[in-house]
């Protein structure tokens, strides 16, 4: 379940696109939790979720909407779809952080350039 210790910056590598996917994990007031996604030179998602009885419910979602360069767009519709499927979970794992949302899970690692 989410914690403390998942705050911070990661990120995601793919041979699908040239630059890694970048995710902040912040902690807001009271139970909920801001997760904001970038893929350079692409849109910022962000999504707010809140804890509840053990686990995450996903109570907003925006991205912004502009133009994409060719080489991050399939990347970019990866991780806006897996966005809008609902964060339900979110895991520290050592250097990795595992994310839960709809049927799908995805796996970051720590971002150790922002992290410094």
């Amino acid at each position: 379940m989410v914690g403390k210790a998942c705050e911070g910056d990661w990120e995601y590598r793919t041979d699908r696109a040239p630059v890694p996917v970048k995710i902040t994990v912040k902690k807001f007031i009271g139970d909920d939790w801001m997760i904001a996604c970038m893929v350079p030179k692409g849109n910022m998602m962000h999504c707010m979720v809140r804890e509840a009885e053990g686990t995450l419910k996903q109570i907003k979602y925006n991205t912004t909407d502009k133009e994409l360069p060719v080489e991050i767009m399939e990347v970019e519709g990866l991780m806006a779809d897996f966005f809008e499927g609902g964060i339900t979970d979110i895991k520290r794992e050592g250097e990795s952080l595992r994310i839960t949302s709809g049927e799908k899970e995805m796996v970051f690692t720590l971002d150790k350039i922002m992290s410094m």
